[in-house]
């Protein structure tokens, strides 16, 4: 059964269903870094250890297989996405039509996602990565701490957010490709950051 990848609104409707935990930028997020770390899962695998191993404490009850199919089809059509030559990487945040305040929180909690999927695939801290990467990592954590304030509902505000997030979505492919030309150079030890929370 092929399925249709399932846009921002479709996962947070999904993911309700299971617990509030976790929310559709945040899954996301984590779904990114563990694809970057392991460019060797696929659509079924990852399916299975996001929703039965590494965050089922997050979930709650049985994941219905239909369900299962839409996690499926989001992990596929962002892994090519990120494999796009010409940059159609997405981060899945709220359209424009939701208001400021919604898509930066969305975008502060997809960078939680994200670093926490990085700790999930054993990346402790950068100090293997370049200082490019580094930097990034740390705007991740501070991103990761945005709050929205109503003063910044200007055409000003609308623009820094979309610079913060052009920033997040080309430097997690810079981070990708730097995990990629690795090779067998081992990864930094397991562990979370320690200011990284999922919530």
């Amino acid at each position: 059964m092929t399925v249709a990848p399932p846009a921002y609104d479709e996962v947070a409707a999904l993911l309700s269903v299971y617990g509030d935990a976790c929310g559709a930028s945040e899954f996301h997020g984590i779904l990114c870094a563990m694809a970057s770390c392991q460019p060797e899962l696929d659509g079924d695998t990852w399916t299975r250890r996001m929703l039965d191993s590494e965050v089922e404490a997050l979930l709650e009850g049985e994941i219905d297989a239909v369900d299962r199919e839409t996690v499926k089809a989001l992990f596929e059509d962002t892994v090519r996405q990120m494999a796009d030559s010409e940059l159609g990487f997405q981060l899945l945040l709220p359209d424009d039509e939701a208001s400021l305040q919604a898509r930066t929180a969305a975008l502060s909690n997809w960078c939680q996602g994200y670093l926490y999927g990085l700790s999930l695939s054993g990346i402790k801290d950068f100090k293997g990565f370049s200082e490019t990467v580094q930097e990034f990592a740390q705007d991740l954590v501070e991103i990761g701490r945005l709050a929205h304030d109503e003063e910044d509902d200007t055409a000003g505000g609308e623009t820094a957010f979309l610079e913060v997030s052009e920033y997040v979505r080309i430097g997690v492919l810079m981070l990708r490709d730097e995990l990629r030309n690795m090779g067998d150079r081992p990864v930094p030890p397991a562990g979370a950051p320690e200011d990284v929370v999922l919530h």
